[in-house]
């Protein structure tokens, strides 16, 4: 009977081991790398703050997905170590908000507000404005 409790002790923190590699390695497996996903979609700036503002079209399905953005740029920051940019379209209401991947950091410096732009990046969501993260210049 000893023998067999060891065995299922034995069963039991293996699995519990493994489980927590698991964990650990889903956890840190890191960001990905959006210059290496296709997108989806692609939108104009226009399209995409239209979709969003009628109700047209479920932006739902592209959350968390790679889409493609065409438009002009309202504003660059830099915060934390990150550029932002700020799309803007035919109204001054919405905005699309992209926050850069840091290896998009060089690119970015020669940007200036006014400049079409191309970009490509994870929809995460909309609040007042679209949210797009690790996004990379195309």
């Amino acid at each position: 009977m000893a023998l067999k409790k060891r065995h299922t002790l034995i069963f039991a923190i293996i699995f519990t081991a493994m489980g927590l590699i698991w964990v650990f390695l889903y956890v840190n497996r890191g960001i990905a790398d959006t210059t290496k996903i296709q997108a989806a979609e692609t939108f104009t700036t226009n399209e995409l703050l239209s979709k969003f503002q009628h109700k047209q079209e479920k932006l739902e399905d592209f959350i968390e997905k790679v889409i493609e953005i065409e438009g002009e740029i309202k504003e660059i920051t830099f915060q934390d170590g990150k550029y932002s940019l700020i799309l803007k379209g035919e109204s001054d209401i919405n905005y699309i908000l992209c926050e850069m991947q840091a290896n998009q950091n060089s690119d970015v410096v020669k940007l200036e507000a006014g400049q079409h732009i191309q970009l490509k990046g994870i929809l995460k969501g909309f609040l007042m404005d679209v949210i797009l993260l690790h996004c990379v210049i195309i």
